[in-house]
């Protein structure tokens, strides 16, 4: 299955790498690049099920009501905290069978910690 962009959908930016500054132009290497992650925070454990409207995930059209396997947290820490991977089966309509799906979803969009 080829993925589709719908037509007005913000993307997701990965963030830029944080650059110190060096004391000489020619001192920048690998070393010295060093992005920082964001952890996204979520309250989204194997089993439960997420109901995700087709603005709130990538990779898919339609609403998606999701059973989760996981939560990719080390896929998920270039997104601003505002984006994570996650993977499950999509719950079938009737006639329809379940397939497993992986899918980022907006951080804003699932249920988040209880404080």
């Amino acid at each position: 299955m080829v993925p589709t962009v719908r037509v007005g959908t913000e993307l997701p930016r990965l963030r830029r790498p944080q650059i110190p500054p060096a004391s000489r132009p020619d001192e920048l290497d690998e070393r010295t690049v060093t992005p920082t992650p964001i952890t996204p925070v979520v309250a989204v454990a194997p089993g439960d099920v997420v109901h995700l409207r087709e603005q709130d995930y990538q990779h898919g059209s339609g609403p998606l009501p999701l059973r989760i396997i996981g939560v990719r947290l080390d896929l998920s820490l270039w997104y601003d905290g505002q984006w994570v991977w996650l993977e499950g089966i999509e719950m079938p309509s009737p006639g329809r069978a379940a397939r497993f799906r992986q899918v980022l979803a907006r951080v804003g969009a699932l249920p988040q910690p209880q404080e």
